[in-house]
Protein backbone atom coordinates (compact mmCIF):
# COMPACT_ATOMS: atom_id res chain seq x y z
CA UNK A 1 0.00 0.00 0.00
CA UNK A 2 3.00 2.33 0.68
CA UNK A 3 4.63 1.71 -2.51
CA UNK A 4 1.68 2.51 -4.21
CA UNK A 5 1.01 5.82 -3.10
CA UNK A 6 4.14 6.82 -3.02
CA UNK A 7 4.41 6.58 -7.09
CA UNK A 8 0.68 7.88 -6.38
CA UNK A 9 2.30 11.47 -6.27
CA UNK A 10 2.94 14.12 -8.50
CA UNK A 11 4.00 11.99 -11.83
CA UNK A 12 6.51 14.64 -12.44
CA UNK A 13 8.83 14.35 -8.90
CA UNK A 14 8.46 10.35 -9.37
CA UNK A 15 9.43 10.45 -12.83
CA UNK A 16 12.84 12.76 -11.98
CA UNK A 17 13.25 10.69 -9.22
CA UNK A 18 13.28 7.31 -11.63
CA UNK A 19 15.92 9.83 -13.63
CA UNK A 20 18.02 10.37 -10.89
CA UNK A 21 18.65 6.81 -10.57
CA UNK A 22 19.69 6.25 -14.17
CA UNK A 23 22.77 7.73 -16.25
CA UNK A 24 20.61 10.84 -17.83
CA UNK A 25 21.98 14.06 -17.78
CA UNK A 26 25.44 12.57 -17.57
CA UNK A 27 28.04 14.25 -19.95
CA UNK A 28 29.25 11.00 -20.77
CA UNK A 29 26.25 9.82 -22.02
CA UNK A 30 25.54 9.52 -25.84
CA UNK A 31 22.31 8.73 -27.96
CA UNK A 32 22.66 7.11 -31.43
CA UNK A 33 19.88 5.86 -33.75
CA UNK A 34 20.09 3.24 -35.67
CA UNK A 35 17.27 1.46 -38.35
CA UNK A 36 14.71 3.98 -36.38
CA UNK A 37 16.10 2.36 -32.64
CA UNK A 38 17.22 4.67 -30.02
CA UNK A 39 20.47 3.26 -28.25
CA UNK A 40 21.93 4.95 -25.42
CA UNK A 41 25.64 4.44 -25.13
CA UNK A 42 28.31 5.63 -22.59
CA UNK A 43 31.37 7.10 -24.46
CA UNK A 44 33.98 5.64 -21.71
CA UNK A 45 32.31 2.21 -21.94
CA UNK A 46 31.55 1.78 -17.74
CA UNK A 47 27.65 1.06 -19.02
CA UNK A 48 26.45 -1.38 -21.04
CA UNK A 49 24.91 0.28 -24.33
CA UNK A 50 21.00 -0.37 -23.74
CA UNK A 51 17.83 1.20 -25.74
CA UNK A 52 16.23 1.99 -22.14
CA UNK A 53 17.69 4.67 -20.06
CA UNK A 54 16.46 3.16 -17.38
CA UNK A 55 18.50 -0.21 -17.21
CA UNK A 56 21.53 2.01 -17.34
CA UNK A 57 22.19 2.53 -13.26
CA UNK A 58 23.70 5.59 -12.46
CA UNK A 59 27.74 5.18 -11.62
CA UNK A 60 30.57 6.66 -9.46
CA UNK A 61 31.51 8.60 -13.20
CA UNK A 62 28.61 10.59 -13.71
CA UNK A 63 29.35 14.08 -14.68
CA UNK A 64 26.86 16.34 -15.44
CA UNK A 65 29.29 18.26 -16.96
CA UNK A 66 29.81 21.30 -14.76
CA UNK A 67 32.24 21.04 -12.58
CA UNK A 68 35.47 21.94 -14.41
CA UNK A 69 39.18 21.02 -13.12
CA UNK A 70 42.53 22.96 -13.37
CA UNK A 71 43.65 20.63 -16.40
CA UNK A 72 40.32 20.76 -17.93
CA UNK A 73 41.00 24.90 -17.60
CA UNK A 74 43.82 24.25 -19.36
CA UNK A 75 42.65 22.22 -22.02
CA UNK A 76 40.23 24.90 -22.64
CA UNK A 77 42.86 27.76 -23.14
CA UNK A 78 44.98 25.83 -25.64
CA UNK A 79 41.56 24.87 -27.59
CA UNK A 80 40.71 28.76 -27.90
CA UNK A 81 44.04 29.82 -28.95
CA UNK A 82 44.08 27.56 -31.26
CA UNK A 83 40.67 28.67 -32.62
CA UNK A 84 41.75 32.20 -32.45
CA UNK A 85 44.58 31.84 -34.36
CA UNK A 86 42.62 29.80 -36.91
CA UNK A 87 39.96 32.76 -37.25
CA UNK A 88 42.75 35.20 -37.86
CA UNK A 89 43.86 33.23 -40.86
CA UNK A 90 40.31 32.66 -41.86
CA UNK A 91 39.92 36.60 -41.86
CA UNK A 92 43.24 37.18 -43.57
CA UNK A 93 42.41 34.66 -45.84
CA UNK A 94 39.45 36.16 -46.96
CA UNK A 95 41.08 39.85 -47.42
CA UNK A 96 43.42 38.24 -49.94
CA UNK A 97 40.82 36.84 -51.80
CA UNK A 98 39.23 40.06 -52.53
CA UNK A 99 42.79 41.31 -54.12
CA UNK A 100 44.14 38.13 -55.47
CA UNK A 101 42.98 35.08 -57.33
CA UNK A 102 43.36 32.03 -55.36
CA UNK A 103 45.72 30.75 -58.08
CA UNK A 104 47.73 31.18 -61.14
CA UNK A 105 45.81 29.76 -64.55
CA UNK A 106 48.71 28.46 -66.00
CA UNK A 107 49.79 26.52 -63.36
CA UNK A 108 46.56 24.85 -62.58
CA UNK A 109 46.72 21.74 -61.29
CA UNK A 110 50.26 22.16 -60.25
CA UNK A 111 51.33 20.20 -56.81
CA UNK A 112 54.30 21.47 -55.19
CA UNK A 113 56.65 18.71 -53.65
CA UNK A 114 56.81 18.33 -49.79
CA UNK A 115 58.40 16.26 -47.81
CA UNK A 116 57.34 13.68 -45.24
CA UNK A 117 58.08 16.45 -42.29
CA UNK A 118 55.85 19.08 -43.99
CA UNK A 119 53.42 16.43 -45.26
CA UNK A 120 52.86 16.00 -41.48
CA UNK A 121 52.40 19.28 -40.48
CA UNK A 122 49.83 19.54 -42.98
CA UNK A 123 47.93 16.94 -41.48
CA UNK A 124 47.85 18.26 -38.06
CA UNK A 125 46.98 21.45 -39.17
CA UNK A 126 44.18 20.23 -40.72
CA UNK A 127 43.13 18.59 -37.89
CA UNK A 128 43.46 21.42 -36.00
CA UNK A 129 41.30 23.15 -38.06
CA UNK A 130 38.80 20.77 -38.32
CA UNK A 131 38.82 21.50 -34.03
CA UNK A 132 39.01 25.00 -34.75
CA UNK A 133 35.34 24.35 -36.73
CA UNK A 134 34.01 23.03 -33.71
CA UNK A 135 35.05 25.04 -31.08
CA UNK A 136 33.59 27.77 -33.33
CA UNK A 137 30.01 26.25 -33.03
CA UNK A 138 30.53 26.64 -29.32
CA UNK A 139 31.62 29.77 -29.16
CA UNK A 140 28.70 31.06 -31.32
CA UNK A 141 26.28 30.24 -28.48
CA UNK A 142 28.03 32.72 -25.91
CA UNK A 143 25.91 36.07 -25.20
CA UNK A 144 27.30 38.85 -26.72
CA UNK A 145 29.79 40.13 -23.84
CA UNK A 146 31.17 36.25 -23.45
CA UNK A 147 32.34 36.05 -26.95
CA UNK A 148 33.97 39.59 -26.61
CA UNK A 149 35.81 38.68 -22.91
CA UNK A 150 36.66 35.67 -24.89
CA UNK A 151 38.49 37.11 -27.87
CA UNK A 152 40.11 40.03 -26.05
CA UNK A 153 41.01 37.41 -23.58
CA UNK A 154 43.01 35.54 -26.56
CA UNK A 155 44.14 38.69 -28.46
CA UNK A 156 46.24 39.59 -24.89
CA UNK A 157 47.63 35.68 -24.63
CA UNK A 158 48.80 35.83 -28.26
CA UNK A 159 50.65 39.11 -28.19
CA UNK A 160 51.86 38.48 -24.46
CA UNK A 161 50.85 41.49 -23.23
CA UNK A 162 47.91 42.70 -21.48
CA UNK A 163 46.94 46.11 -23.87
CA UNK A 164 43.66 45.35 -25.54
CA UNK A 165 40.30 46.04 -23.44
CA UNK A 166 36.60 45.70 -24.71
CA UNK A 167 33.81 48.45 -23.68
CA UNK A 168 31.11 45.45 -23.97
CA UNK A 169 32.60 42.91 -21.55
CA UNK A 170 33.01 45.11 -18.26
CA UNK A 171 34.53 42.74 -15.48
CA UNK A 172 37.19 41.28 -18.61
CA UNK A 173 38.13 38.25 -15.41
CA UNK A 174 34.87 37.03 -14.41
CA UNK A 175 33.20 37.63 -17.76
CA UNK A 176 35.81 35.49 -19.51
CA UNK A 177 35.92 32.63 -16.57
CA UNK A 178 32.01 32.56 -16.93
CA UNK A 179 32.65 31.94 -20.60
CA UNK A 180 34.38 29.25 -19.92
CA UNK A 181 32.33 27.85 -17.87
CA UNK A 182 29.40 27.80 -20.51
CA UNK A 183 31.50 26.52 -23.00
CA UNK A 184 32.74 23.41 -20.69
CA UNK A 185 30.06 21.30 -21.27
CA UNK A 186 29.52 22.00 -24.94
CA UNK A 187 33.16 21.15 -25.38
CA UNK A 188 33.15 18.16 -23.09
CA UNK A 189 29.63 16.55 -25.06
CA UNK A 190 32.14 17.29 -28.42
CA UNK A 191 34.74 15.35 -27.11
CA UNK A 192 37.22 18.09 -26.92
CA UNK A 193 38.13 17.64 -23.92
CA UNK A 194 39.98 14.59 -22.19
CA UNK A 195 38.49 13.65 -18.65
CA UNK A 196 40.81 11.97 -15.73
CA UNK A 197 38.71 9.02 -15.75
CA UNK A 198 39.18 8.73 -20.05
CA UNK A 199 42.83 9.16 -19.42
CA UNK A 200 43.44 6.67 -16.69
CA UNK A 201 41.40 4.26 -18.99
CA UNK A 202 43.83 4.33 -21.33
CA UNK A 203 46.56 4.38 -19.49
CA UNK A 204 45.31 0.68 -18.42
CA UNK A 205 44.79 -0.55 -21.31
CA UNK A 206 48.18 0.50 -22.82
Amino acid sequence: MRAYWRDARDPAIVLEEKQSRTCLGCARLECSRWAGTRKYVCSIGVQKASTDIYEMKRCKKYSDGETMTLDQSEQIEELLLTWYRWQIRQSHAETLAHFYRPEDRTCRGYVTPCSLDEDDEAAYQWADDRQSEQVQLCVDMLPVEQRAAVSTSMRNKESGRVVWSSGRVGDQHATYQAAKHRLFPMLLSRHLIKTAELDRENTSRT
